[in-house]
């Protein structure tokens, strides 16, 4: 005879943080930092609110875990500056980093969050600092006299890619392939990259 389930909310075991964290990125990536609360994560989750108080202590903690990244997009992003045409790679590799299947990418809620708070804002700059700026400048550095304005300049074109495809939400660009879109919006990623000496 099959066993029924327990009824009530799940208790602390061992795949219950992950499943936390799964409903605090979505809960974010659509409600932005000030619109998730933790009861509501809680409730996504099914969980006590006790309890992700207890594996995350604040809201501010619960957010910077939850916007870890499973992989290193740095490293990505850093092999695709080295390819014949790096700016089509570079953003294969931005938007592979970031796309989700669910279409609820974990930068759309970096992006909504960093709107109205200032933590978010820092986190924000401090993830592209750490995995697009600085590897670019530094990969550009070594033939451009202007390495830190390009990255900055690449930088603000991919995050208006983000902005338009993962909170937006714009047509054909949020359901377009990474690799359609990298070969049209490359060639514009190319000419930032570009030195001409000055």
């Amino acid at each position: 005879m099959p066993r029924a389930r327990p009824r009530g909310r799940r208790t602390g075991r061992n795949d219950t943080r992950a499943t936390i964290l799964d409903a605090a990125r979505l809960r974010f990536s659509r409600a932005g930092y000030g619109g998730a609360s933790m009861r509501a994560i809680a409730a996504d989750a099914g969980v006590d609110s006790a309890l992700v108080h207890h594996y995350f202590g604040t809201k501010q903690k619960l957010f910077a875990a939850a916007n870890e990244m499973p992989q290193d997009p740095g490293a990505a992003l850093r092999a695709a500056l080295e390819a014949a045409s790096p700016g089509e790679a570079l953003v294969f590799a931005f938007l592979n980093a970031w796309d989700a299947p669910s279409g609820d990418s974990p930068l759309a809620g970096f992006m909504r969050s960093a709107a109205a708070d200032p933590d978010a804002q820092q986190r924000l700059a401090d993830v592209l600092a750490s995995t697009l700026m600085t590897p670019v400048a530094a990969t550009i550095g070594r033939r451009d006299p202007m390495p830190k304005l390009r990255a900055t300049l690449v930088a603000a074109q991919l995050t208006g890619l983000a902005w338009m495809r993962y909170v937006l939400r714009t047509d054909p660009l949020a359901s377009a392939s990474p690799s359609l879109v990298a070969r049209i919006f490359g060639p514009s990623l190319d000419a930032t990259l570009a030195s001409r000496g000055s």
